[in-house]
Order: structure tokens, then C-alpha cells, then sequence
């Protein structure tokens, strides 16, 4: 699309969403709360659409607002694209808008102020007020909110609290409670778009590398029998591909298992300590555990054994490279990683502000004694016990809902335990064949998986008396 715009208007967009709001006063004075507004400075145009920034009256969040130019597909229905941090692809926003629907794509800050740590209610307030906002466009009645991977399992979580209130952060079952506060009085979505989400804190259990020891030298060598890059245990270096055996996988599950659980028992005994004012520190200490949870090495026996998480159980409709679609069981093609994974076995660290609180708020998930990765599953997780489960957040989900998955990436499976534990009566998975998580063709065969995927979500959207 062709731009038709100034520098003058793409600086004022840049700069305003550079901040998270107008600072006044003396410096390091807090900002004055402002109703929302849109802003002067823009709008940027293409052939397609325009996009205006809109403040948010917050000093952790602001939007812009994308706008179809020429007829609108339906102007009854606003997209509220959200994430829990300002990191995430565009693609989705501008996409809609060129279909004809407006987009208000939130830009939440937290974490851009040094001492803010990761929380799974990152992005909530902002989200709220983005669909406050969107309720008083003109012509607006329904608002949906979509987001892309961690942004789906923030998406997920904000449905579901929008209907339960503060229950979601009260229940007896997780390790950690989130503050009821943020949740309270959130405004309700009337839909929910899932693009590729994945499993949140569980994905943390499956890359624990259960060869390490967590004695004082937390040593890897001399735990060969569950290294799953030893080519005794079915790994391929020339190739970064692996055959597991049934024996492996058992032994190399029950071990990741026990080493997660035995490392969130060991961040409980030291929250405790803590909370009764003998902790190492006064208020967190910091944990940093080899070989699981903030390094840059993942463990999943999934990334080299591509049987593992390769098909759903049921069949969904796949948008084929063709151009035409069939009702059929959805398989992963994604590439396996072990070539890239193997070069950081043992790195440190890829969070440094990683302490006992934000591993317990956001990693940590039980697993059971059946614990698992199969071809079609993900058994033995108590997903209840952790407040960024994706599948716990989606039991709150009774709006139309509709996921989109990529075949050319990890997360088909989890799009179907996701849907799963989705209550809606209206409730709907998709596949786009060769798409890769950013919705890029991870080859040129597979044509252009962009356009198919938001064509797709176009006529969901559209869909008579579904909104």
C-alpha cells in the first residue's frame, strides 16, 4: 500500500506513542490522568486506511486508532488489538483495517520504568480502557478483542476476568494470587480473536531440562541418561532432528516433571521466608535456576521430536496454498530447532529482573505424575495453578470466539486444548497452511498465508448474526 502521508505526521504518531503520556510539572512528577482524546499530529494514510493516535487518560497506555478508508465493512464492530507489552506485530491491525474494520490497537508500557517486574495482569487496565473508548465511537455497539500469541493468552485471561471479576486472582488452587483490584469492574468483550496462542505457564514446565542437578554446582555432564541432545537417546547432530524412544520419554517426562515441581516447592519455601521477614532481601530475592524458566536454552523434547505436539485429535477446517480449504486433522509442519537450541545449552540469563515473585506470578504450573507431551496432547498439568494458563483463562470465555493457528509453527496442539476449555456455544479453530507465527509463508510454495488468514477473519467477522 502507498503511503500518502508527511514525515511531519509519522514523527508526531512516533513521538506520541514513545511516551506513555504527556508529562507535566517538574520531572519525575507523576502525569495528570486526561480522558481519552484522540491527538492532533496525524492522521497517517494509505491507500487503505489511516491511523490517528488516541490517548487513553493513562500513563501506562495509549492506542492508535486504524480507520478503513472508503465504506466500511461494518461499522457496528471495533477490533480492540492488545498485548501485555508495547513488543508486538502490526500485522493483525492493519490487516482488519484494510478490510474494512476499525482496529484500536493498544500500546501498553509497563515494564519501560526500571524496578516494574512482569505480571499476568500486564496490559489489563489499558485494555479496559481501550474498550471504554471504543464504545463511544459513533456507530460502534460491538467490541471485539484479539490478540497474537502471549497477546492471546492475555486476551484469553482479560475475556474471562471482564465476566468473572476478581474471582480469576482469588482461587484457592493457584500458587501465586494476582491483585483483584485490576480486574475489578473491567468492561466486557462481546468476542474474543486468538491468533496462534500458546499455553502460557505451561510452556515453562515442558522446557525445564530435567539434566541438570540442583545441588550447589547445578551440573549438567554427569545426567547423560536424560540429555536430550546425546545421540544415544535418539538425537541427530548433523540434522537437529530426534526419534525419542517410548523409555526416554518417559524417563526424561517423570524427570522434568519432579525438577519443575521440586523448583516451585523451593520458591513457595522461599516466598515464605519472605513474607515472614527472613528472605534474603527485604522484599524478593532473586532466582535464577539452570537450565529452566529465564535462559535462553529450551528443553522440549517437542522442538527436535516432531512427532510430539504434530496433530490435533479432532479436524478443523485448513486454508490450503491453493486457495481452497477442507474440514480435515490439522498437522504441524514446523522445522526442527535443535541446531539453533543446542549452541545455548547452558546460557544465563535472558531476564535479569527475575526473582522469586515473577517466576511464581507467571512461570509456575504443577504438574502431575502423568505428565506428558504426546503427538496430540499435553497431559499431567494442573493448569488451574498458575493465573497465566491459557486454558484456565479461556474457561471464562462465553463470547464468540475464534482461534487462529499456523501450521509452520509449535502451537497447533495447544490451539486445540485452548478451544477445549473454551465454554462459548460460538466457538471456532482454524488452520492456515505454511504460516509461521509472524503469518509469514515459512516457504514460498505455501503462497500468501497473510492474506488468508485475515481474509478468514474478515468473513467470521462478518458473519450474519454473529455480532
Amino acid at each position: 500500500m502507498r503511503p500518502a502521508t508527511t514525515l511531519t505526521g509519522l514523527a508526531s504518531i512516533a513521538a506520541a506513542m514513545a511516551m506513555p503520556a504527556a508529562a507535566s510539572g517538574q520531572q519525575g512528577a507523576p502525569s495528570p490522568i486526561a480522558p481519552p482524546q484522540t491527538v492532533a499530529g496525524g492522521p497517517v494514510a494509505t491507500d487503505a486506511f489511516r491511523v490517528s493516535f488516541v490517548r487513553l487518560g493513562s500513563q501506562s497506555s495509549n492506542a492508535l486508532l486504524y480507520e478503513p478508508v472508503g465504506r466500511a465493512a461494518d461499522p457496528r464492530v471495533l477490533l480492540v488489538y492488545t498485548y501485555p507489552r508495547a513488543r508486538y506485530d502490526a500485522s493483525p491491525a492493519e490487516g482488519l483495517a484494510a478490510r474494512g474494520y476499525r482496529v484500536l490497537m493498544v500500546r501498553n508500557y509497563l515494564g519501560s520504568r526500571r524496578g516494574e517486574v512482569e505480571s499476568p495482569l500486564d496490559g489489563i487496565a489499558g485494555t479496559s480502557l481501550a474498550i471504554k473508548f471504543g464504545r463511544t465511537l459513533p456507530g460502534v455497539e460491538k467490541v471485539v478483542v484479539m490478540g497474537w500469541g502471549t497477546g492471546a493468552r492475555m486476551a484469553a485471561f482479560y475475556a474471562g476476568a471482564a465476566e468473572r471479576g476478581p474471582a480469576v486472582c482469588q482461587r484457592p488452587e493457584l500458587l501465586y494470587k494476582c491483585d483483584a483490584q485490576t480486574v475489578t469492574g473491567l468492561a466486557k468483550t462481546d468476542g474474543v480473536i486468538l491468533f496462534d496462542p500458546g499455553l502460557g505457564a505451561p510452556t515453562k514446565a515442558y522446557n525445564v531440562d530435567p539434566a541438570y542437578s540442583d545441588g550447589p554446582a547445578g551440573a549438567r555432564r554427569d545426567r547423560a541418561a536424560l540429555d536430550m541432545y546425546a545421540p544415544a537417546n535418539g538425537y541427530d547432530p548433523k540434522t537437529g532432528l530426534a526419534a525419542y524412544s517410548p523409555a526416554f520419554r518417559q524417563r526424561y517426562f517423570a524427570a522434568q516433571g519432579a525438577r519443575n515441581n521440586a523448583l516451585i516447592d523451593r520458591a513457595l519455601a522461599r516466598l515464605a521466608a519472605l513474607n515472614a521477614g527472613k528472605g534474603n532481601l527485604a522484599d524478593d530475592e532473586p532466582f535464577t535456576v539452570a537450565g529452566a524458566f529465564n535462559v535462553r536454552s529450551p528443553a522440549s523434547l517437542h522442538r527436535n521430536d516432531l512427532s510430539l505436539l504434530s496433530r490435533t485429535k479432532k479436524p478443523y477446517l485448513l486454508l490450503k496454498a491453493d486457495g481452497t480449504s477442507s474440514t480435515q486433522m490439522i498437522r504441524s509442519i514446523r522445522p526442527a530447532t535443535g541446531l539453533q537450541d543446542v549452541k545455548v545449552v547452558g546460557a544465563c540469563c535472558e531476564n535479569g529482573n527475575y526473582g522469586v515473585r515473577r517466576f511464581l506470578a507467571n512461570d509456575a504450573v504443577r504438574t502431575a505424575p502423568d505428565y506428558a507431551l504426546t503427538e496430540d496432547d499435553v497431559k499431567g498439568v494442573d493448569w488451574a495453578t498458575s493465573a497465566t494458563s491459557t486454558p484456565t483463562a479461556a474457561e471464562g470465555i462465553v463470547v464468540p470466539t475464534l482461534i487462529m493457528t499456523t501450521t509452520c509453527f509449535q502451537f497447533v496442539v495447544p490451539s486445540e486444548i485452548v478451544l477445549d476449555h473454551i465454554p462459548a456455544k460460538d466457538k471456532t479453530l482454524v488452520a492456515v497452511e505454511g504460516s509461521e507465527h509472524f503469518f509469514r509463508a515459512c516457504k514460498p510454495e505455501y503462497g500468501d498465508t497473510k492474506k488468508r488468514n485475515f481474509d478468514f477473519v474478515a468473513s467470521w467477522l462478518a458473519q450474519p448474526g454473529r455480532f
